[in-house]
């Protein structure tokens, strides 16, 4: 399944090099519709979840989706710039 990650240029590079590393709770945020999270960056990246662990909730899984762990660069392609 292809998600989607907002970031600014500046983290671009690491990201490449080491991945989307977790948040200090585990977490990366996707969403699945890139149109509702421009606002967090101006790099589009596409995210190919394959086997990881993924959770939505209720409310907000049109636009949030938790994905636990790290996310590989080999998992990662860049997408639009904005």
């Amino acid at each position: 399944m292809i998600l989607y990650h907002y970031t600014k240029k500046e983290n671009l590079k690491s990201i490449l090099r080491d991945g989307l590393k977790p948040n200090f709770m585990g977490i990366v945020y996707l969403t699945p519709d890139p149109e509702k999270l421009k606002n967090f960056g101006n790099i589009l990246l596409e995210v190919e979840t394959g086997c990881l662990k993924l959770t939505c909730f209720e409310g907000c899984k049109n636009w949030e989706v938790l994905c636990w762990g790290l996310i590989l660069p080999k998992n990662i392609k860049v997408g639009n710039v904005f």
